[in-house]
């Protein structure tokens, strides 16, 4: 007992001096403690990744409060915007007017647009409306869902990078002539040929696999004139100059509303930037760093459907129909709150000439983008 005490003595003699009394802190310091200790359970929950998977979450439980008209909607807006497509189209064969080829070029370029709402979902034949532009579902599914959706704006993402070398959208080393040549001359190029371009690659690889990429389904791209024939009035090769017409201003009106909706900015985050986090890496963010949506898009269901409309949201839940979207902002605007996240809204026009600006662009961002840049505007 007397070793063990003499142990014990010896042990707290290491131990030094007791310590003093830890004076009673004022209400300052313990509300500076208590914001300290908020800010680490807020870094603590977002290094366990659970911003995405407490929206998902939250829409979850609204979805059941959204009216079912909303994706009815959807159908009745596609349906009547198809039925104009055939008959402007047919009306523009019968008087010869490229007047009433414009409108049908551009009532194309809005089915097919439309038409990706449908593409998202499980197998319908609305999505096959997509064909009218000569474009494959097939190839679309690839290129935009499993690709473009999953890897937004970065070299793994086929939207960009079957895009060059004619348009660059990355800020690597340009030339001054590339740089302004692309945003002035091949861009208008590329839009115009959006259509036929693919459509001549894919029957000239089925040429050298024996036609193994076709498929039945790919015969409704020619309804379209064959209607136009039919009831044109008029013989088959001015059907079929007028489908071609139809067909460019349709590429037109897609191409131009496409690369200008949503992804296309220099404060919008392109591979080669300096990215978020490369080891607390969030997904749900990294989509709201990739996108931009547009004031005067959003809040109608007929402009989201036929614009790439509420375009952040739809990259969040991409199967969900964009009639449904609009009623979603609520939740989601409070989950981004609550995490100090923002989504950015900015004018159709800051997304068009944004887009011309990060053609010319060679730098690359020093920072991620600022999520609250235009909310202080």
């Amino acid at each position: 007992m007397a070793c063990s005490d003499k142990g014990n003595r010896h042990h707290r003699g290491l131990r030094g001096p007791p310590l003093k009394r830890r004076p009673r802190r004022t209400a300052e310091e313990v509300l500076r403690e208590e914001s300290f200790q908020e800010k680490k359970r807020t870094i603590h929950l977002q290094r366990r990744r659970v911003r995405t998977k407490l929206l998902k979450k939250e829409i979850q439980k609204e979805l059941k409060n959204v009216p079912k008209q909303a994706s009815k909607n959807s159908v009745l807006f596609i349906d009547a915007l198809l039925f104009l497509l055939f008959l402007f189209s047919v009306l523009t064969v019968r008087y010869w007017s490229y007047g009433l080829g414009v409108i049908a070029g551009v009532l194309l370029g809005m089915v097919t647009i439309a038409s990706h709402n449908f593409i998202h979902r499980k197998n319908n034949f609305r999505m096959y409306y997509f064909q009218f532009s000569l474009q494959q579902v097939r190839e679309f599914r690839i290129s935009h869902i499993l690709s473009h959706h999953l890897h937004t704006n970065t070299i793994d993402d086929l939207e960009m990078s079957l895009l060059e070398p004619l348009l660059e959208y990355l800020p690597i080393n340009k030339t001054p002539l590339k740089r302004y040549g692309q945003a002035l001359v091949i861009a208008p190029l590329v839009w115009l040929t959006f259509f036929h371009a693919p459509f001549v690659k894919r029957y000239k690889e089925a040429l050298s696999c024996k036609g193994k990429n076709l498929r039945i389904t790919d015969l409704s791209s020619f309804l379209l004139p064959l209607a136009m024939y039919l009831f044109g009035g008029r013989s088959f090769l001015d059907a079929f100059w007028m489908w071609n017409y139809v067909l460019v201003v349709g590429a037109l009106h897609f191409g131009f509303v496409g690369l200008h909706a949503a992804h296309h900015h220099p404060d919008i985050f392109h591979d080669g930037d300096v990215p978020r986090s490369t080891t607390d890496y969030d997904w749900g963010i990294s989509q709201l760093d990739a996108v931009m949506d547009r004031k005067e898009i959003s809040g109608s269901h007929f402009l989201v459907l036929t614009n790439f409309g509420d375009h952040c949201l739809h990259h969040m839940f991409p199967t969900l129909d964009h009639g449904t979207l609009d009623y979603l902002y609520p939740v989601f605007k409070k989950v981004l709150n609550d995490f100090d996240l923002d989504l950015r809204m900015v004018s159709q026009w800051d997304t068009i000439t944004g887009g011309f600006q990060q053609l010319v662009k060679v730098e690359p961002n020093t920072a991620p983008p600022d999520l609250k840049k235009y909310k202080k505007k």
